[in-house]
């Protein structure tokens, strides 16, 4: 079976330069309809792949933190589909996008694009499953169950619930509204930022 390698470490190994970049909270890193000519590795921080609907809501269709690879299913697009913003602020490596696609024949590059594509396919079902669930209540208690949780059963979101809404699909007031319902029927426990179902 062939080894699987951080996929910034296989870049830089096969020698594809990047470009670093800085991008502050809420600034855009790039717009839908721009031309697809680089693909981003985050450094540090986290940006948003942000969808606007017909009806004005904003659907976070990827969230990317550090060693995540930002609008991966562009990398054989000629423009992108979404708009990419700064969750935080953030550092980004931009590779050269027909550089990535040549370095695809790379076996340890193929297999960390791969595997990068396998979590992303695990995650969009995931929010799939999670749009599906009908009371806002249960969507945001089955979304806290997914997290990793402490030995205590306690989790962290890491994340603006604000942003968290979008990603399941919930404006950011029904969100904090299911939130209090939550606590109120004493389905959950809330602790700083930190979050334990009962």
């Amino acid at each position: 079976m062939l080894k699987t390698v951080n996929l910034k470490q296989a870049l830089d190994q096969a020698g594809l330069a990047s470009t670093p970049l800085s991008i502050a909270k809420r600034q855009p890193l790039f717009r839908s309809g721009d031309r697809v000519r680089r693909m981003f590795y985050v450094l540090e921080g986290r940006l948003n792949m942000i969808r606007t609907l017909e009806n004005g809501q904003e659907l976070v269709v990827q969230r990317a933190g550090p060693g995540d690879l930002l609008a991966e299913a562009s990398l054989f697009a000629d423009r992108y589909h979404c708009d990419a913003v700064g969750e935080t602020a953030a550092r980004c490596a931009a590779y050269d996008k027909q550089a990535v696609i040549d370095a695809l024949h790379n076996p340890e590059i193929s297999m960390s694009v791969l595997r990068i594509y396998s979590q992303e396919i695990r995650n969009l079902r995931s929010q799939i499953e999670l749009r599906n669930i009908k009371r806002a209540d249960d969507r945001v208690a089955a979304f806290l169950s997914m997290l990793p949780r402490d030995r205590g059963g306690w989790c962290d979101p890491n994340h603006a619930w604000k942003d968290i809404a979008r990603t399941i699909g919930l404006t950011h007031e029904a969100c904090y509204r299911a939130l209090a319902a939550l606590v109120r029927e004493k389905r959950l426990e809330k602790s700083g930022g930190r979050y334990r179902l009962k």
